[in-house]
């Protein structure tokens, strides 16, 4: 049976998100999703929800430098940056004291999915890295982690511009619970003691 979705969030209408969505976060910095394609059709997938509220923002889903063409073509005359741990990534608190940026390309996919990314996008490894000092706790409960202290795409772009541009992103975390809420509503009792809800 066809699922029938909602036309402004584009979840299915039994899990529309729309309630939750507040005004557009404003921000300076752009930023641009490379997004592995099997996240894209995940009913939990947080990257659409970074596009309900964030009013700079631009997806590209692929795997291979093809795929992210356009995007490639954004760092040839703009500061940029990639949301990736590593040993040459700097802190977003170092990062303020450098040039400001103007663009944060952030993979959204499992570790495994984003390492292939990397992997297969050379270019990407020739952006500075960011990275935060420490991680809060996990907020999206429904969605097993594969590392401790992992953040959902969601998280992780709400914490940076919190953190570099002192963007309240409390919206952004609200939206995500109204998200938990309406997927959990649904799920059977057994389901439920899995996530621990």
């Amino acid at each position: 049976m066809k699922r029938n979705f909602c036309s402004k969030c584009h979840y299915p209408i039994n899990t529309c998100v729309c309630k939750y969505v507040s005004p557009s976060l404003h921000t300076q910095t752009k930023i641009v999703i490379l997004q592995h394609p099997d996240e894209a059709n995940l009913a939990k997938n947080t990257a659409r929800l970074l596009q309900l509220q964030l009013n700079n923002i631009q997806l590209y889903v692929g795997q291979k430098p093809e795929d992210f063409q356009q995007a490639r073509e954004l760092t040839g005359y703009k500061r940029c940056a990639l949301l990736y741990p590593g040993e040459n990534a700097v802190t977003v608190q170092q990062m303020q004291q450098l040039p400001a940026l103007d663009i944060l390309f952030v993979i959204d996919g499992t570790w495994k999915k984003a390492h292939k990314i990397l992997a297969l996008n050379s270019w990407l490894l020739a952006l500075q890295a960011v990275t935060f000092d420490a991680i809060p706790e996990n907020q999206y409960r429904i969605r097993k982690a594969e590392q401790a202290h992992s953040l959902s795409t969601l998280e992780s772009v709400s914490l940076f511009i919190n953190q570099y541009e002192g963007v309240d992103h409390q919206p952004l975390l609200a939206l995500l619970k109204g998200m938990i809420t309406e997927q959990t509503k649904l799920m059977p009792a057994h389901v439920k003691a899995r996530y621990n809800l």
